[in-house]
């Protein structure tokens, strides 16, 4: 390639970055308006303590030792904790920057594929529905799923430091690849695929394997001078990212077993997770073509047997197809288990949460799809010439047609009822949406509406304890005591671990003034949630009204050190040392 080439060459990267960052920005530019969505929002950002307290040594040290989200991902931690620094509770700030991040990853995600393949306009094309495909609206415009995009942002540059290590092999190229990577699975757990997507890098594009095949010039790849290695060595290359990935595994557990988020067998036998799995493994491909009937939450309900046998066998089919071309058209393969494996960890085989999938789970096995799409349709242009006009015209509309049905789809997250109102016209007998919509309604105090919500979602699913709970909250209010108790019981029934239900019926016998017994079960809201700031103030109250005053000062000083804004608390916290220093003057005399 000459001078004038590479000019030309380079001129095109910029006015492509430029084209993918334009469209990005007028997909979600509406979200700067949007509010925060009372689901996981409250989790990550509104309610959280830590991450509002400031940006300190001290803080930052402590998100390494933060399970409270059931994960350990002490970077997304750090970036709230940035973005509450910079903006506070202005949510637009707070959108604003994973809109950034998705921009970032879309501009890697295409330098990566151009840079590996040098196929400049397929790598274009896979950018372009990375960027605007509507599944990937729920990484993008929910706050809480900035570990999504974070994540994403570490497990592009991975790869882009590991194509620079294997054209040069030796340890200071490998440290940023090891580093990266850490960095990634300190953003979300869900990275722990990597290393084995890197081994299917090594086959195609990289034609590292001493299995890949000389017949297949037709595939473009920019990386045809690699030294052929056996498969033991890659393996052994990837010993140390095998390790933290393991690592990742471990601490992942122990996090979602810290606040007993991992969903029980008895709740959820196997059989129903793998019926689910293999099922959802088609519905993702069903939306990547028709993404009509996106929304925030899926329930799981039982699959007929005849339905996870077909979606089992077109799976099968698929697999089989891409093996036995994997010579031929090497993309197959590697498009193919790209995508079946980097959606194992969030599959629901370990089932966290009452998701049957999620959109957001997309992000990164998508690309492997992206990449057969992409190069399947140069193949079948390749053989017949009249077609290539019409796919490069069909690639247009395609890009037009997401960029319309995105920004349709970015409007739902305008903010927390038209949300989950979106999922109940999607889904069938949503239980999480009308939960949901009557904390909604409560917050409004229209109680009326919020029981009839939080009641249809007790009809829907027996089983499910929130509704229970969030019922007696409303009922306590209304002034139906005996109802309210019921309700919070019946949580207790279907989740003995339930700090808030504990929490509740120790209020409950705290207004009719049974201190021991609301002292037992503040304690037991403590032990199951140590950072419950409330039922410390509370646990407080009782002290104080049983005459235990530097018990109470104890409690409300603890309360305030995990939330020193907590104002009832302050208020208490006077209140106790003044009867104190009165207790202690009359001692004196």
């Amino acid at each position: 390639m000459n001078f004038n080439d590479d000019l030309k060459g380079n001129k095109s990267v910029i006015l492509i970055i430029l084209a993918l960052t334009i469209l990005v920005l007028v997909v979600y530019w509406p979200v700067q308006n949007y509010e925060f969505i009372n689901y996981d929002d409250q989790v990550y950002v509104t309610d959280n303590y830590s991450i509002q307290q400031g940006l300190t040594f001290k803080n930052i040290v402590k998100t390494f030792s933060d399970f409270h989200t059931s994960n350990w991902h002490p970077l997304t931690m750090i970036s709230h904790m940035l973005d509450w620094h910079l903006f506070g509770d202005r949510s637009g700030g707070h959108h604003w920057t994973s809109v950034i991040i998705h921009i970032f990853n879309t501009i890697l995600l295409f330098l990566l594929l151009n840079k590996l393949t040098g196929a400049i306009w397929k790598s274009t094309f896979i950018a372009a529905l990375f960027a605007l495909h509507p599944i990937n609206v729920q990484s993008v415009a929910w706050v809480a799923e900035r570990k999504n995009v974070l994540s994403s942002f570490f497990w592009i540059v991975t790869i882009l430091f590991y194509v620079r290590y294997v054209k040069q092999p030796e340890w200071k190229k490998y440290l940023p690849v090891f580093i990266c990577f850490l960095l990634g699975l300190m953003s979300k757990p869900m990275l722990v695929t990597l290393p084995f997507v890197l081994l299917l890098l090594d086959y195609w594009p990289l034609n590292r394997m001493q299995i890949y095949s000389r017949n297949n010039d037709q595939v473009e790849t920019n990386m045809a001078n690699m030294e052929k290695r056996k498969l033991s060595f890659l393996i052994l290359e990837k010993v140390p990212l095998f390790i933290l990935s393991i690592t990742s595994v471990f601490l992942t557990i122990y996090g979602a077993r810290s606040v007993r988020t991992i969903t029980s067998l008895e709740y959820l036998p196997f059989l129903i997770r793998i019926s689910n799995a293999i099922n959802s493994y088609v519905l993702y491909i069903k939306k990547l073509f028709w993404p009509n009937d996106l929304a925030v939450f899926y329930p799981i309900f039982h699959i007929p047997f005849w339905q996870s046998l077909v979606a089992g066998l077109l799976l099968l089919g698929v697999t089989f197809f891409c093996c036995r071309n994997f010579r031929k058209y090497p993309y197959l393969p590697v498009g193919w288990f790209w995508y079946l494996g980097t959606l194992v960890p969030v599959i629901g085989i370990v089932q966290v949460g009452n998701q049957a999938m999620a959109d957001r789970y997309a992000y990164i096995p998508f690309i492997g799809l992206f990449i057969i799409i992409a190069w399947s349709a140069e193949q079948v242009s390749l053989k017949f010439n009249l077609l290539k006009k019409i796919f490069i015209l069909t690639a247009i509309s395609i890009i037009a047609a997401l960029t319309i049905l995105t920004y349709d789809q970015v409007k739902i997250w305008r903010n927390t009822v038209t949300l989950f109102e979106d999922a109940l016209k999607k889904t069938k007998a949503n239980y999480v949406a009308y939960d949901v919509l009557g904390f909604e309604a409560a917050r409004e105090n229209e109680n009326e509406k919020a029981l009839m919500n939080y009641y249809m979602a007790q009809k829907i699913n027996p089983k499910f304890y929130p509704a229970y709970n969030n019922a007696g909250i409303v009922l306590i209010r209304m002034g139906r005591r005996e109802e309210a108790l019921k309700n919070f019981e019946m949580t207790l029934k279907f989740n003995k671990y339930s700090a808030q239900a504990y929490y509740n019926i120790g209020l409950f016998y705290l207004k009719d003034n049974a201190f021991d017994k609301s002292m037992m079960l503040f304690k037991k809201a403590i032990e199951i949630k140590p950072d419950y700031v409330e039922a410390y103030n509370n646990l407080g109250v009782v002290f104080i009204k049983k005459g235990m005053i530097r018990e109470g000062i104890y409690q409300f000083e603890k309360s305030l050190k995990i939330n020193p804004n907590y104002k009832e608390a302050q208020q208490n916290l006077f209140i106790a040392i003044t009867m104190q220093k009165k207790k202690d003057s009359v001692s004196t005399r």
